[in-house]
């Protein structure tokens, strides 16, 4: 590698939000010129990335920039065993006599002799046709979708599938099928995001599709384990904050009193310097949380933020609500969520419309439940706002800021989502101490660090 590629590969790390110091460029580049036995990819990997679940996005990084986009990449050839499983299995139509489809994306993976034999991603899609798909107003996930449907994916699969189900293929070759399968999507993608780099002249393509910039709606399985995880480190911040009380320790604050009164002791000679810190304090915690249609995609992570925080708060009472209120806190004692989940399956008895009415909602709050909240509470609101063009009622919110220390409201949408006509937050927004859009694990990052 010389060093222009490597100051693009690092230039290119640090755009798609990967922390790469001065330091570490610096033991980069003396492992480079002293293990040249040892291959430049494994070397500037195992230095610059920190966390396992940066890894994918090095990769990608790695493969636009270092290795040739325009040549021929990884095959993903069956193994020789599957195709003779299937040989019996197959006629003219595809595998387990299924259709050929489409097609149209390039070589239908349902013909026969087109199994993926000898052949790779760049062959079955056509780099021009993935460019046109980047100047498509499609989001990215439907790209992938459509190259999937033009390549006959889904009917390749289905004949799979089926022929496991009359166990004409063994479980061997089953299993073998489900990972090339997983490979295929992987490089399908891998492929997309070279052509949007490429299209768009900029790394943004490749920091929408990292985990912490990732709508937290549209993340796969094992990004929403890395959010729960990143919200179980954020939780401990966001808990516990400095009280009015101080203590001694051997770090802080210079504690002026207490050398004054040691050196008055000692003949106003000052042996030692004395520090002090605030004794944290366990503040009370209300949430309150829509569970309506346009907000079940959220739900899930926010209220997992909850459940982290409930060792540490001194009470915490969650609510749920659509367009009238209902007690929840009982659930969240559940690490698994199971009962939090039932809850908002069965909201539909305990409301009448089932569309959001937050002006209902905060004027059952003021009146009936407001006395037991403490005036030391944070409340925080996770919702979108939208009160389906009915009353805002904002004085009911104005009677809740009032009572509390602090309202902090979680909206999942774009700020310029909140100006549409059915959209109340332009009018909350006055009485809430902070409002934030809260839609990736890096909003929810950010928000513990900026309030918190």
């Amino acid at each position: 590698m010389d060093g222009w590629s490597f100051i693009r590969l690092v230039h290119a790390l640090r755009q798609v939000s990967l922390s790469i110091s001065s330091q570490d460029i610096l033991e980069a580049q003396t492992c480079l010129v002293r293990f040249p036995e040892i291959s430049e990819k494994q070397i500037v990997k195992s230095i610059f990335i920190h966390r396992p679940q940066d890894s994918t996005i090095f990769e990608s990084v790695w493969r636009i920039l270092i290795e040739n986009p325009e040549s021929r990449v990884e095959s993903f050839s069956e193994d020789k065993t599957i195709n003779a499983d299937l040989e019996d299995t197959q006629d003219s139509s595809g595998i387990g006599g299924q259709g050929v489809g489409r097609g149209s994306g390039g070589v239908s993976l349902t013909a026969q002799g087109n199994l993926l034999d000898s052949s790779n991603v760049s062959t079955l899609v056509p780099f021009s046709r993935l460019e046109k798909l980047t100047c498509s107003e499609l989001e990215f996930e439907e790209m992938v979708k459509t190259i999937l449907a033009e390549m006959d994916y889904y009917t390749w699969i289905n004949s799979y599938d089926l022929a496991y189900k009359r166990s004409e293929i063994s479980e061997e070759t089953w299993y073998k099928h489900q990972d090339i399968r997983a490979a295929l999507i992987s490089e399908i993608r891998q492929q997309l995001l070279t052509a949007q780099v490429r299209h768009e002249n900029s790394w943004e393509p490749l920091v929408r599709q990292h985990w912490l910039f990732k709508s937290l709606s549209t993340l796969t399985a094992n990004e929403k384990e890395l959010v729960k995880s990143s919200i179980r480190k954020w939780a401990r911040k966001l808990a516990v904050r400095p009280g009015t009380r101080w203590k001694s320790s051997h770090k802080g604050l210079i504690d002026i009193t207490r050398i004054v009164q040691q050196s008055v002791q000692s003949n106003g000679f000052i042996f030692r310097l004395n520090y002090r810190q605030r004794i944290p304090r366990a503040s009370e915690l209300v949430v309150l949380c829509d569970v309506s249609n346009s907000m079940a995609a959220f739900v899930e992570f926010l209220i997992y933020l909850v459940t982290c925080l409930r060792a540490r708060f001194r009470k915490i009472r969650v609510f749920f609500f659509i367009d009238s209120v209902w007690d929840v806190s009982e659930f969240v004692c559940d690490d698994d969520l199971s009962g939090v989940k039932q809850e908002i399956k069965s909201s539909g008895d305990k409301v009448s419309s089932g569309f959001s009415d937050y002006g209902a909602v905060f004027k059952e709050l003021a009146e009936n439940k407001l006395k037991a909240v403490s005036t030391r509470a944070t409340l925080v609101i996770l919702g979108d706002g939208k009160n389906n063009y009915r009353p805002a009622q904002t004085e009911y919110l104005a009677q809740i800021s009032e009572k509390v220390r602090n309202v902090f409201w979680l909206n999942p949408l774009d700020v310029q989502e909140w100006d549409e006509r059915d959209n109340m937050m332009k009018e909350y927004q006055n009485y809430c101490s902070k409002v934030y859009r809260c839609r990736s694990a890096n909003d929810l990052h950010q928000i513990v660090q900026d309030v918190f």
